[in-house]
């Protein structure tokens, strides 16, 4: 027996496996460089591990253009039954069990409350904003004025006081004891030691006070027959037959009458005090001593015990004379609103002050913290209302909202996905992931997916190699 027949072909079989396990191997192994006294041994590193860029970028191309090409992934997501699990994916996220739309339902994880809270956030600072520009502020203020106007306007007096109450208190405050001691005090700074009428009196009114005096003079000098009074013609006459006598003896007066003398004097009295100049000296002696007299401080009038008793009894004559007022018809406010009122007692316009008032305020009064807080108050409030409230949807409704779904699907795959697509660029992507797999990852994952394949390749070296080696040994 020729041994040769069997060893060879044994031998052959050996090594044509072993070189193609190897060379497997040695595709991915070493996985680095490997140097012996400082020569770079050949083969290292394994053939995938040195290529692995390029590798990665054949890939990628690959994938890009011959299998996952823009073709081949629209045709895909416009399949009907992709469209069908899109579909279903969207109705399950913004449809509740009862079959209505609920927009707390759609946003219920936290992300999505943080997003909702901002929302809140961003519609409240925009709503101050918004009422911080000066068109909208002038709208504001205006709306804020007319109702405030308004609101005067319609309320009346005897809406919020009656005439009894009016009345009531009106005796209130004039009995209290206060307005007595504030009109004391008052009167006494006027009549104080001091003070003099002319400080007391306006100029216009002393003037007036002169010229009714001086015409009350000339009425009184026209009107008063002094000369015809009968006790004082009387003893005018006595007096001159007095005077004569002590002159001329009584011998003398027999022939002096004397009251024909008295009725010269009268007659040529009156005379002279017609006369223009006389009248002139009278008026000028009478206003110097009015101007004295007003001159003179009030301690030179009056005695201090006089001028006190004075102030107490005006004081309670004042008193007692506003008593008897009648209040309501004094006044005649019944039937008035607030505003004219304002108008009647300031002599200002009610309206131009309301709106002044607003205006100089409005700033303080929209950046209030408060105000701002309850703005965030309402916004919250408006959003977790439009949040919470369930949408009721009939069938009809549903299809077609599903229908609208399915044609914006569309829009987007055939107008959008293009251009998303060139923007992602599978090949990069691709490229990017395999050049981040660790180089025994990549072996591991290759391995795998060719497991029996590499196996049958080695299998099928050990087969040639026992082939060959028997051919030699047979023909040898």
């Amino acid at each position: 027996m020729d041994y040769k027949l069997i060893a060879m072909p044994i031998v052959g079989a050996a090594i044509g496996y072993s070189t193609n396990w190897i060379a497997i191997k040695m595709l991915f192994r070493p996985y680095t460089e490997k140097k012996i006294f400082g020569f770079k041994v050949p083969f290292t590193p394994g053939l995938i591990p040195k290529e692995r860029e390029r590798v990665a970028k054949s890939i990628g191309e690959v994938f890009e253009e011959y299998l996952l090409t823009d073709r081949v992934i629209i045709d895909e997501l416009l399949k009907d039954t992709t469209k069908s699990h899109i579909l279903e994916f969207v109705n399950n996220r913004i449809y509740n069990d009862a079959g209505s739309i609920n927009i707390e339902h759609i946003i219920q994880s936290d992300d999505n409350k943080k997003v909702i809270n901002k929302l809140e956030e961003v519609i409240s600072n925009k709503i101050v904003d918004l009422i911080n520009e000066d068109t909208i502020k002038e709208k504001i203020q205006e709306v804020i004025s007319d109702q405030i106007i308004q609101g005067f306007v319609n309320i009346k007096v005897r809406d919020i006081i009656t005439d009894s109450v009016l009345e009531g208190n009106y005796i209130k405050f004039i009995n209290n004891d206060r307005i007595e001691n504030i009109i004391t005090d008052y009167l006494l700074e006027i009549l104080r030691e001091d003070n003099k009428i002319n400080n007391v009196l306006d100029k216009n009114i002393i003037e007036s006070l002169k010229s009714t005096i001086l015409y009350n003079v000339d009425v009184l000098m026209q009107e008063l027959d002094v000369f015809n009074n009968e006790n004082l013609k009387e003893k005018a006459i006595g007096l001159i037959d007095t005077t004569i006598k002590g002159k001329v003896g009584a011998l003398g007066a027999m022939f002096v009458n004397a009251e024909s003398i008295y009725e010269s004097i009268a007659i040529k009295s009156k005379e002279k005090l017609q006369e223009p100049e006389v009248k002139e000296n009278i008026n000028s002696f009478i206003n110097v001593k009015i101007d004295n007299f007003i001159d003179k401080p009030f301690s030179e009038i009056l005695a201090n015990e006089t001028r006190e008793n004075l102030v107490h009894f005006l004081a309670k004559y004042f008193i007692n004379n506003l008593k008897g007022l009648n209040i309501n018809s004094l006044i005649d406010i019944n039937n008035k609103d607030i505003s004219t009122i304002f108008n009647s007692i300031s002599g200002k316009n009610f309206e131009e002050e309301i709106r002044k008032i607003v205006r100089n305020n409005f700033e303080e009064l929209i950046n209030n913290d408060k105000v701002i807080n309850n703005i965030n108050y309402l916004v919250s409030a408006f959003v977790y209302k439009i949040i919470c409230c369930d949408i009721k949807i009939n069938e009809v409704d549903k299809k077609h909202i599903d229908a609208f779904i399915l044609s914006k699907y569309d829009y987007f795959i055939n107008k959008q996905i293009t251009e998303l697509i060139k923007e992602v660029k599978l090949s990069k992507i691709i490229e990017k992931q395999i050049n981040s797999f660790d180089i025994k990852m990549l072996e591991d994952i290759i391995i795998s997916i060719a497991k029996k394949e590499l196996n049958a390749i080695t299998m099928l070296g050990g087969l040639l190699g026992f082939i060959i080696s028997l051919l030699a040994a047979i023909l040898y």
